[in-house]
């Protein structure tokens, strides 16, 4: 039972044609426990607009749901920690040809990435009073001199918290398409070693929204890009607890 998924999908019922599909929605049965209710806050998965039930639309229909089941078992075969709200913007040089910025680039004469961390929803709670103690972590990897980290303040005992912290990179828009920004969030413990929520990395080999968030940023410079990303229990390289 723990390798099944339960799937939920949400359809808009009509009599004379074929039911639509409005979105559909996966539990991995491994993140529920026996005899304990669980809740769970979930958004939609949205199908892409297809043509009308021809036969190549059928086709491409079968294609699209094979790739998005490839997908989701990917992204399910984590554990799901919460979600985090990340801005991301590129910004140019002042005194460049890009000058339309939303903001944030005021009195910066070098170009580079503005990393914005919003705010995280549903945590995983860490401690035994049903709360964890959250703050943010991110690098810009390869990071050879180790001076790419930045961290948010803690907020304490929430599984929701309000962070609206920016950091700077100075980094041209060439050398940022090489990086790796990784988003850590972790729980505070005084005088232990703080506990690792969840992550999400974000890079051109990334998939899903974490490609589509950071693709969305290198292309369209000045522009601020917000997107909520999943969390997950690993990340695909070694997390420190400092």
């Amino acid at each position: 039972m723990h390798r099944k998924t339960l799937r939920l999908t949400v359809c808009d019922e009509d009599k004379l044609t074929h039911n639509e599909l409005i979105g559909e929605s996966r539990v991995p049965l491994k993140r529920v426990k026996p005899n304990q209710t669980k809740h769970f806050h979930t958004c939609l998965e949205h199908p892409p607009p297809l043509p009308s039930p021809t036969a190549m639309g059928e086709a491409l229909r079968g294609i699209s749901c094979y790739l998005r089941e490839w997908e989701n078992e990917q992204l399910h075969s984590l554990e799901e920690r919460g979600r985090l709200l990340l801005s991301l913007q590129f910004l140019p040089p002042l005194g460049g040809e890009d000058k339309d910025v939303d903001g944030g680039g005021e009195g910066r004469r070098s170009g580079g990435l503005c990393v914005g961390v919003k705010r995280c929803a549903h945590l995983a709670a860490m401690d035994v009073n049903g709360f964890s103690d959250p703050y943010v972590k991110i690098y810009l990897k390869p990071d050879i001199l180790k001076k790419s980290k930045h961290k948010t303040a803690v907020m304490k005992k929430t599984l929701n918290p309000e962070f609206n912290e920016e950091f700077f990179y100075e980094i041209s828009l060439s050398e940022l398409t090489n990086k790796t920004l990784e988003v850590t969030v972790w729980d505070y413990d005084l005088g232990r070693s703080n506990d690792f929520i969840g992550g999400v990395c974000l890079s051109c080999h990334s998939q899903g929204d974490a490609l589509r968030h950071w693709m969305d940023c290198l292309k369209n410079k000045g522009r601020r890009v917000e997107q909520w990303h999943i969390l997950t229990n690993e990340l695909p390289r070694t997390l420190s607890h400092d």
